[in-house]
């Protein structure tokens, strides 16, 4: 299972990276709304978060603790 969970994990980390890109190519976009602006920058702000998280999940795998 811990193969497979961390499989899971680095194509949860994959997908994230693509939503920052996505999100990050909106912002470069001229023509944003405060409201597009703002959530734009939570969803990079969350998926960041995510990915850290995710790092610590994989830290403690590769260290046996989980």
């Amino acid at each position: 299972m811990t193969e497979n969970y961390k499989s899971y994990l680095l194509k949860q980390i994959k997908k994230w990276e693509e939503d920052i890109e996505l999100y990050e190519r909106y912002l470069d976009s001229k023509d944003l709304s405060f409201d597009g602006k703002y959530g734009a920058k939570e969803y990079i702000s969350m998926a960041r978060n995510n990915i850290d998280e995710i790092n610590l999940k994989l830290n403690r795998l590769n260290k046996g603790n989980i």
